[in-house]
């Protein structure tokens, strides 16, 4: 689970509300929390406001899986 599920759940919000929260579809946040996109960076500040933390947490959790990726 990363940041951005952790605190949407602990603020009670389903993807569908935080998505419609940012002017996102529910398919986007689905994609951010799994890792596969990161949010703009318009849409990025927003999010950090809404779910109460900084843009560096959102962002570490993607680095983190980045670097404990397998080199090819």
């Amino acid at each position: 689970m990363n940041v951005i599920e952790q605190k949407r759940i602990r603020l009670g919000l389903t993807q569908k509300q935080l998505a419609n929260m940012i002017g996102v579809d529910r398919t986007t946040v689905g994609k951010w929390e799994l890792g596969i996109s990161i949010p703009r960076v318009n849409k990025l500040l927003i999010l950090a406001k809404i779910l109460n933390c900084s843009i560096e947490d959102i962002y570490s959790c993607k680095r983190k899986k980045t670097m404990n990726s397998p080199q090819q």
